[in-house]
């Protein structure tokens, strides 16, 4: 016997609720059932919503980073920049003058398809007849491998036609854009150069990777400037055979630079053509121990702490024993010194002194203060941090008092040095041409820098860098000659590193300038020295001489100078204020309220 199966009811699902417009005292319940088919349409309806919740979110995540991509994120002025077009033009590079310094520049390149061409040989004397560089031994081996030869990267019009005019097979005529750098080795190491598919990798090209289908990229140099301190520095290339030379000037007011070299340099056009020692932006890159113009840093400190003033002596005589270090001087006065005269004859003894009155903690805060401790933030990626003591005790801070102990760049000099002489402000240095005046940090006090400006005056008159001066300009400045550290630890022997940093007008700087050679040799007419005042000192003031009419500056006479110096305020403002008493006596005067 078989038991009859019956088929079970579906469970149903009873929601209880309050009936609408019911009364609550009678408690009047509506009860709605609900089967599976409908649990299954409830659960599906969630499912939904959420799929549909988290489309949103990804579309809003996605739209929020479209607009990042195409904007390019937050300017620091809070407003959306354009991010850089990969397939846009890169930008110009223009000096501060708007002389062009980089460009692209449409050109034709001339390939050959070796597995087209009919005879390799006939193909590449042919070609090497109407294009006089061709290598046509290797040329004509690679065709008859089949290879795909890039015979030349830019035609000439005229050498367009005379290889069409061969009518040679496999050959193709390629539209490319190449960067064309019209000053050729002028600045080199402040424009940079490109590589075919990498696009800048040095300076300011670099730079202009992120700067497509913008407008030009203004840079702060001023080429007139830079030539001719490229041909200063590059005849006493000649004159005193140094292994390297450099110089930069900056703008004291606003850390623009106005020029930087370093040689020997390349041609941007074919950076290939020279070794890669000559790419090295040693100004901005390399670190050395630049000697005795710390000692402006030292003075400038000690008088800025209330520790000394021009005339407060030191004891300069023998030598100066600092722990287990005894320091003596070049040319030493020996006698006691004022703190002026220290700067003056250039003593590492009253520079030691002053530096132990100072401390070690006050002397890193300064240092610290002028940029001396960390890597130039500057637009171009040739920059690296000074070199410090691994510990900084007495003999540290004596030795550092006159830049032997710490290597910096030279960049990192220049800059620290102009806010010693332009009223105590830090202008950070820069490349590019700012958009407003850019604000600095206050180191030291108006009434140190005019100090240290009558001081560093007193180097050029009376001290070690009587070559320096350029007439009617009264140039300020402190020659430095430091020992050459060897690659292997400790210095080399009879090798030295002589530079000069200046500033002019002295009275009332608006430009430093920097002069520097790597080992220099003595010359004729140097009677046997090869230190700073015999060659960097000169080549300051024949540059002053001829860039000061570029640089908008004009002689004045001596006694209007010395006017300046005293007071600290430049002739100009001066003259304002004196305008201004009359002015305002006269008034007096005619208004007849006084006395009589």
């Amino acid at each position: 016997m078989f038991l009859r199966k019956t088929k079970r009811a579906k469970p149903k699902a009873y929601v209880i609720a309050e009936a609408e417009g019911a009364d609550p005292d009678a408690s009047a319940l509506k009860v709605r059932a609900m089967g599976a088919r409908g649990r299954i349409a409830e659960r599906a309806r969630m499912r939904i919503m959420m799929c549909a919740s988290v489309f949103v979110f990804v579309f809003a995540a996605l739209g929020v980073r479209l607009a990042f991509i195409s904007f390019g994120g937050l300017a620091p002025d809070g407003h959306y920049a354009a991010a850089p077009q990969a397939d846009a033009p890169r930008a110009e590079i223009v000096d501060r003058n708007g002389a062009l310094l980089a460009v692209d520049v449409p050109v034709i390149a001339l390939e050959v398809a070796g597995n087209e061409v009919w005879d390799a040989k006939e193909a590449a004397v042919k070609l090497a007849g109407v294009l006089s560089d061709i290598d046509v031994v290797g040329l004509e081996e690679k065709l008859a491998e089949g290879r795909y030869v890039e015979v030349r990267a830019d035609l000439t019009p005229a050498e367009r036609k005379a290889v069409f005019d061969l009518g040679l097979p496999g050959v193709r005529f390629a539209a490319r854009v190449k960067r064309f750098f019209p000053q050729g080795e002028l600045a080199a190491h402040v424009i940079g150069h490109d590589e075919p598919g990498k696009g800048g990798v040095m300076g300011l090209e670099k730079t202009a990777n992120r700067y497509r289908g913008k407008g030009p990229m203004r840079a702060s140099i001023d080429i007139r400037v830079q030539q001719i301190l490229e041909e200063e520095l590059a005849a006493d290339m000649e004159k005193f055979s140094p292994e390297a030379a450099w110089g930069a000037v900056m703008d004291v007011e606003t850390g623009e630079v106005i020029a930087l070299a370093s040689l020997p340099d390349f041609d941007p056009n074919a950076p290939g053509a020279v070794g890669a020692d000559s790419r090295r932006n040693r100004a901005t890159y390399d670190r050395y121990e630049l000697g005795s113009a710390f000692k402006s840093f030292t003075a400038a400190a000690v008088i800025e702490e209330g520790l000394g003033r021009e005339s407060t002596t030191y004891d300069a005589r023998g030598s100066f024993q600092v722990a287990d270090r005894r320091i003596s001087d070049f040319h030493g006065e020996n006698r006691i010194l004022t703190l002026s005269e220290v700067i003056q004859h250039s003593s590492n003894i009253g520079a030691a002194r002053m530096a132990l009155d100072l401390g070690a903690e006050k002397q890193q805060r300064y240092l610290e203060a002028l940029g001396l401790f960390s890597a130039l933030p500057l637009e171009i990626s040739e920059n690296r941090e000074p070199e410090l003591p691994w510990q900084w005790g007495p003999v540290e801070t004596a030795t550092i008092s006159y830049g032997h102990g710490i290597a910096v760049t030279p960049l990192h000099l220049l800059a620290a040095f102009s806010a010693v002489v332009n009223g105590g402000v830090y202008h950070t240095p820069h490349f590019l041409a700012p958009t407003k005046q850019p604000e600095g940090e206050r180191v030291f006090s108006e009434n140190t820098s005019i100090a240290m400006r009558r001081i560093l005056r007193r180097v050029v008159t009376d001290g070690t860098a009587s070559y320096a001066e350029a007439d009617g300009f009264f140039p300020i400045g402190k020659t430095a000659t430091a020992d050459k550290r060897s690659l292997t630890g400790g210095y080399q022997t009879n090798a030295r590193i002589a530079s000069f940093v200046g500033a002019v007008p002295g009275y009332a700087p608006r430009y430093a300038i920097l002069i520097t050679y790597d080992n220099p040799q003595p010359a004729e007419g140097t009677y046997g020295f090869a230190t700073a005042g015999w060659n960097a000192a000169p080549a300051f003031s024949r540059f002053v001489e001829r860039a000061a009419p570029l640089l908008g500056l004009s002689t004045i006479n001596e006694s209007t100078a010395l006017a300046s110096f005293v007071t600290g305020q430049p002739p100009a403002l001066r003259q304002e204020a004196k305008l201004a008493t009359q002015a305002s006596g006269a008034g007096g005067a005619n208004g007849g309220g006084g006395a009589p």
